[in-house]
């Protein structure tokens, strides 16, 4: 793919003493992550349940609303084990990534989400056998903070990242480098003023 016309959707974002440093956007693959098994492993005996409950209500010829409510519970579970995961997988091949002098762009079909490299929040890298990964940036709150079985398991959700970029070493990397290249101008500023 054409390195320019794969970029034309940042370029008019850009501020007028912007430079775009580094353009992606996700690989292919890894499509269960470990933050998916933390919804699908407690949901999974709900669907086995609302089976068996469809199962039976069919055999022994249960009301029609019995039979409905177990299909209804099992849609739901469905969707919640694997249905989810689907829908986020088909809209994560949709994002792209853009690292500026400035700022990180991420657009996620029409709507885009800038993070200012002054202020990034705490970076979390997250690298796959591969050499893909997760660029993670922030939390905003634990999904779940206790997983039975008397042990302590938690997730955090981050306020965005950047999605099974492939080379995730390489473009933290450049994040790394972008934010003290920033840091060092806005130093160099106020020095100046």
């Amino acid at each position: 793919m054409d390195y320019e016309n794969d970029t034309a959707w940042v370029r008019g974002m850009l501020y007028p003493d912007e430079n775009l440093l580094w353009a992606g956007k996700p690989g292919k693959g890894h499509f269960f992550r470990r933050e998916d098994a933390v919804l699908l492993l407690p949901l999974l005996p709900f669907c086995a349940f609302a089976a068996l409950w469809i199962c039976l209500s069919i055999r022994h010829g249960a009301p029609l609303i019995g039979t409905l409510w177990g299909v209804l519970v099992f849609s739901a579970c469905l969707y919640w084990t694997l249905g989810r995961v689907i829908v986020k997988r088909i809209r994560e091949k949709k994002n792209r990534y853009a690292l500026t002098s400035q700022r990180i762009i991420i657009q996620t079909g029409r709507i885009s989400k800038s993070l200012d490299l002054n202020y990034l929040p705490r970076v979390t890298v997250t690298r796959f056998a591969d050499g893909n990964g997760d660029i993670r940036f922030g939390e905003s709150e634990n999904i779940f903070k206790r997983m039975g079985f008397g042990y302590e398991r938690t997730y955090t959700s981050p306020l965005a990242e950047l999605a099974n970029i492939p080379d995730v070493n390489g473009v933290a990397y450049r994040i790394r480098n972008a934010v003290d290249q920033a840091l060092r101008a806005r130093l160099q500023a106020q020095e100046n003023e």
